[in-house]
């Protein structure tokens, strides 16, 4: 096992360590200040759980499908200059919530910030991953988008335990950290990442290029599936982090703690259980992780604790080491020549989505079981079985050749 990861990190090129760390640093300055925003809400504008929900609900359709464009884009325009502007104006968009906090502005300063803020962060991560399976062959993909996800994992593992310390004296400077790591990505994209090989497509772009889902079955049934999963993986960002402060009574520092135990986690074992797992089926993977997600937030109701809260942070976390490479294998295995990024556009919309709507759907189920803290996360975590249960009967229409593991 040791051999075969040692193996696996040698033979990633040098422009994949590029992005890595471009999506690292990125990803610190993300972490660092995105997961308190729901907190601020709270305590500065007397929000509810509900109204956070349904705030960043409200921004779900714009912000998922600019990633679908970003993805259409970068079959068309270079990727490497998607991923410097897009960071640029994201650092942008973080001093303008600084200023926002600085200058005591209200909720709809706030909301254009996060509105670009989100809208620059989508448009990233969809043509980072097209890149992944530019400069990899098939059959090392996964384990360069476990290796990606370790990185951008290494920054959820430093940014929330900075911003909780941050989050205690300013929110303003939490920002401004946030605007500089994100500048710092764009520089370090634009100084050292080259330009991968790609096949380009040629056709005029039109607005029903986007609904592209529509002509793919298989594709379709996975990002339905994939969306069913991510409402409730959504639930980490704004109703834990207000259930474990707000309810439990956790601290900012605790729960920067918690954030960062799940980065470490992905770190130290993304790339061990991806080849630990390669020759099992994508399909069991995905079924795997989503039964882990299960029991993780079926179990947040039950605890009282800093340290239970962690156990199920452990439990979460190894969902998302087992689902989240053979997620994005699938998709790079369903998309056609010349459409790798729109297939991950389309893909990384989903995900969006439901990262964006979850909020909503769990802080309407927190705010209606309200008395009922248990039985409110077991209905919010349901949902990760209905697509346990998906990914079990998608064996049956995906040739063998889409769901093998990459080592078979």
């Amino acid at each position: 096992m040791l051999n075969d990861i040692i193996a696996t990190l040698r033979g990633m090129s040098r422009d994949v360590w590029i992005l890595c760390l471009g999506w690292f640093v990125s990803a610190l300055g993300f972490a660092a200040s995105m997961p308190f925003i729901s907190i601020y809400f709270h305590r500065e504008y007397g929000m509810t759980v509900g109204e956070i929900g349904l705030f960043f609900g409200a921004m779900a359709i714009v912000r998922a499908s600019s990633q679908a464009f970003a993805g259409e884009m970068s079959d068309r325009l270079p990727r490497r200059s998607i991923l410097i502007h897009s960071q640029t104006l994201r650092a942008v968009a973080f001093a303008l919530l600084a200023s926002v906090v600085f200058l005591k502005g209200g909720l709809g300063w706030m909301a254009v910030g996060l509105f670009f803020n989100f809208i620059l962060g989508a448009i990233f991560q969809p043509v980072a991953n097209a890149m992944i399976s530019d400069f990899l062959p098939p059959e090392k993909r996964i384990d360069g988008f476990a290796l990606i996800r370790a990185a951008g994992n290494m920054g959820w593992a430093a940014g929330p335990a900075l911003g909780g310390w941050l989050a205690a004296s300013s929110y303003g400077l939490l920002f401004i950290v946030s605007a500089i790591l994100t500048l710092t990505s764009a520089i370090i994209v634009m100084a050292f990442l080259g330009n991968p090989p790609t096949i380009t497509a040629t056709d005029r772009f039109k607005m029903t290029d986007l609904l592209a889902i529509r002509n793919d079955k298989l594709l379709a049934r996975h990002c339905l599936l994939i969306l069913a999963l991510y409402l409730v993986v959504a639930q980490l960002i704004v109703p834990f982090s207000i259930y474990a402060t707000q309810t439990v009574g956790l601290s900012e520092t605790e729960l920067g703690y918690l954030f960062g135990i799940n980065g470490l986690i992905v770190v130290a074992l993304q790339i061990p259980i991806t080849k630990l797992l390669a020759k099992t089926r994508l399909t069991t993977q995905l079924v795997i992780g989503s039964l882990f997600y299960f029991v993780g937030y079926s179990a947040i109701g039950f605890l009282s604790s800093f340290w239970m809260f962690a156990c199920a942070i452990v439990t979460i976390t190894i969902g998302e080491n087992v689902m989240s490479p053979p997620s994005l294998a699938l998709t790079a295995r369903l998309a056609p020549a010349g459409r790798m990024g729109r297939y991950m556009g389309i893909f990384a919309f989903f995900v969006t989505a439901g990262w964006s709507l979850g909020p909503l759907y769990g802080g309407q189920i927190l705010e209606h079981f309200g008395d009922s803290p248990r039985l409110a996360w077991i209905v919010l975590a349901s949902l990760s079985l209905v697509s346990a249960g998906g990914y079990l009967l998608f064996r049956r229409p995906l040739p063998a050749t889409l769901d093998n593991g990459s080592a078979v």
